[in-house]
């Protein structure tokens, strides 16, 4: 059983118990750091509550991670580790959370995720070494790809301890209500398949009804939060300043280098705030401006949207083809017919996967298992026992922002540049 040495309040669970060592890790410097992270980035920027960080998510996950495997009947020494990757999860995670990987992406020239980084910094870090033990490797071993186990599901999966916790938190902090699912019908019919050392999360014929709910809450969170057309301006605005910022030198394009010895030591020195300032510092630079913009709140505008699916095939082929630096091309294009600075002008193609409601055949294809429903005559697939079907396409909308007093030249310059 675990002894509790402390207990914490949280909005939606009430009090969360901690052990001794969680408690130590919780102390460490790379935990402490996800307090000065925001859980949603610049969202605030939309939705003005919306400030909570990934600190408190975090504690969020270790509560739902415990309840489930709890339910699943793991042993207590199970338990305790898949607690220890609850708390550490998300510790690389870089400012304003999922937007940096995209900053990283842009320096580094290939995908760098969090989850990587959050590898390296469990490896590398001696405090979490010295309060793990030799339980160290066990952790990991929860992020490996091929633990194929209810313990490494219950820390990233269909059904997960980290998606049941941000979807009611981030929708209790925005104030809006498409995260809300029954959680606790979930957690009450999860159950464990076991396929020799292979074991799967299903859910009872009973909670179908919950995780519908819980899929279409995740759907229509991107679309409406995640996704939200201010969201997509700020972070744009955040990811041309880096760029501005590396080009004029105020940030040195090997400080972000992922395979720079002192990488993480870098990384881990940022937060939110200490980004701002890092690019903050010359204030002759467009990287200033954009900076200063976001504080203030003064946002590039929208001044051309479009969805794709409204193109011709032809059309919508030839922009789905473009490639970052064909982006570059155009806006340097548009910005002269609109007698702009390029910096301004931003395009951006913004996808939304329903990845909850692709088909069984497209899980199996990448190695996952859908969602599983059983009952009397075993588990099945959740689309062969659904009503509710999601379209396979993604939502493709084409976006071009720019200053407020250069939209109507967008607009009218646009179908010259790019259709």
């Amino acid at each position: 059983m675990l002894e509790f040495e402390k207990f914490v309040k949280d909005p939606l669970y009430g009090f969360i118990g901690l052990t001794h060592k969680e408690l130590e890790l919780l102390g460490t410097p790379v935990v402490q750091r996800l307090r000065r992270i925001k859980q949603l980035g610049n969202t605030h920027l939309v939705y003005p509550s919306a400030c909570h960080s990934r600190f408190e998510h975090t504690l969020g996950v270790l509560h739902i991670a415990n309840r489930m495997a709890e339910k699943l009947s793991l042993s207590d020494s199970e338990i305790e580790i898949i607690r220890y990757a609850a708390l550490l999860h998300d510790i690389g995670h870089g400012p304003l959370s999922h937007n940096f990987e995209a900053i990283l992406e842009i320096v580094n020239h290939k995908e760098i995720s969090h989850e990587n980084i959050t590898l390296r910094i469990i490896k590398e870090d001696s405090d979490i070494d010295r309060i793990l033990g030799d339980m160290k490797d066990e952790v990991l071993f929860l992020f490996n790809e091929k633990n194929d186990t209810v313990n490494s599901k219950i820390i990233s999966g269909n059904i997960d301890a980290d998606r049941l916790d941000y979807l009611r938190r981030d929708s209790y902090h925005t104030g809006v209500a498409y995260g809300i699912f029954d959680l606790e019908r979930i957690l009450h019919t999860i159950q464990k398949i076991v396929d020799g050392d292979r074991s799967e999360i299903a859910i009872l014929k009973k909670g179908q009804d919950a995780i519908e709910s819980y899929r279409l809450a995740r759907f229509l969170m991107h679309t409406q939060v995640y996704f939200h057309h201010v969201r997509a301006i700020t972070d744009n605005m955040l990811n041309r300043a880096v760029e501005i910022a590396i080009r004029d030198k105020t940030l040195s394009k090997d400080f972000l280098k992922f395979d720079n010895d002192h990488f993480l030591s870098n990384y881990l020195s940022l937060d939110d705030s200490r980004l701002f300032i890092k690019i903050l510092s010359n204030s002759e630079s467009n990287s200033f401006k954009l900076i200063n913009d976001l504080e203030n709140r003064t946002l590039l505008k929208r001044g051309y949207e479009i969805d794709l699916r409204k193109l011709n095939p032809m059309k919508r082929r030839r922009i789905m083809q473009l490639k970052p630096k064909d982006f570059k091309k155009l806006e340097g294009k548009l910005a002269e017919k609109c007698s702009c600075d390029k910096d301004f002008i931003i395009m951006h193609l913004q996808k939304i996967e329903n990845t909850l409601y692709k088909s069984s055949y497209e899980f199996f294809k990448s190695g996952e298992t859908p969602i599983l429903i059983l009952d009397n005559d075993g588990p099945r697939e959740i689309e062969k026992e659904s009503p509710i079907f999601g379209s396979q396409d993604p939502l493709l909308k084409l976006y071009i922002f720019c200053p407020e007093e250069n939209k109507d030249q967008v607009n009218e310059s646009v179908e010259d540049v790019l259709l």
